[in-house]
């Protein structure tokens, strides 16, 4: 006796391992005269199958052929349950009365449209979402697995004391597409493990860099605190309603990357959280000007910068966030407006925030 292969066995055979292992059953009927009269049964993709186009085998009657609406139905399902938009595979096989199927839609027979159409696509569809939103209860995600180790600056330290050619050993590296970031401490827009670092050519640009960098890192980080006691008041009050449980998780966040414009991803711990950057900077910022007041390192610019051509290139900005367009002369008086009034608090903004502006505006 030769053993009858089945559907999925005959789908494996020609569409492959990958396709008949993500493959869930189907089947839906009904008898009502008055409504619709059909049997349906085949194999349709879970939440793991993931593919660019979809696949359809249609039989009706055992006659292979097709079906836009219900083709376009089943995609619309997919793309409403499924993230991405899945395309699926789609195996059917529809058993109805002959009378209700209308084979001369198209010149090569191959199209057909069904008596009571619309009520059978919509049982279908109905199925298809119940058996998918089941499935995607328990997707499948492929883990790499990776020594964080061989990744971390210590090790990396150690390792390249050690003389490979007295150890025999070969050091390897991992993959890029392998590497993640795993330690929190490690400054979010690190990228340097993922790149090859070439040795510099120019020692004094290098050490002109190192003295730059130096001195950001010492604006950013002043070691002092404004003696003013309204400052004071606002910092303490920013200390008193300081929320613990998110300020544990803003400092030992791991950056992950931007999900839109404005939503930031951030992981904590094992939890994945969305920061508005926008808002986030706002307070950041606040806070940091708090702390910091009255105590910049001014930065000195080679060339002093026109404060009306800065003004005009902010209010240029705006025109292009507000999709708006102003007049020019508008701008321009403006800008001399806003000048005239920096100008005036030129020993105040020096004071408190370092910033310098001589008679002419620069």
């Amino acid at each position: 006796l030769v053993a009858t292969p089945s559907r999925l066995d005959a789908i494996r055979s020609v569409y492959g391992v990958s396709v008949a292992r993500n493959l869930v059953k189907i089947d839906v009927s009904d008898n009502d005269s008055s409504n619709s009269v059909f049997e349906m049964d085949g194999f349709i993709s879970n939440a793991n199958y993931i593919a660019k186009k979809i696949t359809m085998v249609l039989f009706i009657n055992d006659r292979l052929v097709d079906c836009g609406a219900l083709k376009r139905a089943i995609e619309i399902v997919y793309a409403a349950t499924l993230p991405k938009a899945s395309k699926p595979f789609v195996y059917m096989s529809i058993t109805l009365p002959p009378e209700h199927v209308d084979v001369n839609v198209h010149p090569t027979k191959r199209e057909v449209s069904l008596l009571n159409q619309e009520v059978i696509i919509e049982k279908i569809q109905s199925v298809v979402e119940l058996k998918l939103r089941s499935s995607n209860e328990s997707r499948i995600f492929q883990e790499q697995t990776m020594d964080p180790s061989s990744s971390s600056p210590l090790a990396m330290s150690q390792d390249s004391q050690k003389d490979p050619s007295k150890t025999g050993i070969k050091s390897q590296k991992t993959p890029v597409h392998k590497m993640i970031r795993t330690d929190s401490q490690d400054p979010a827009g690190r990228l340097h493990a993922y790149l090859q670092i070439k040795p510099s050519n120019n020692p004094e640009r290098s050490s002109c860099l190192t003295s730059v960098r130096s001195s950001i890192r010492q604006r950013r980080n002043p070691k002092e605190t404004a003696d003013l006691t309204s400052i004071q008041e606002l910092i303490n009050e920013i200390d008193s309603t300081c929320h613990s449980g998110l300020l544990d998780t803003v400092r030992h966040c791991t950056y992950i990357g931007m999900a839109d414009d404005v939503f930031a991803l951030l992981q904590h711990n094992t939890h994945l959280y969305l920061a508005n950057v926008i808002n986030l900077s706002k307070e950041l910022m606040y806070q940091q000007v708090l702390r910091r007041f009255a105590h910049f390192n001014a930065i000195q610019l080679s060339e002093p910068a026109p404060l009306s051509e800065l003004l005009m290139l902010a209010l240029k900005e705006e025109d292009v966030a507000t999709e708006e367009n102003e007049d020019d002369a508008l701008k321009e008086k403006i800008a001399d407006m806003n000048t005239s009034l920096l100008k005036q608090k030129t020993e105040m903004l020096e004071e408190y925030f370092s910033i310098y502006i001589d008679s002419n505006g620069n």
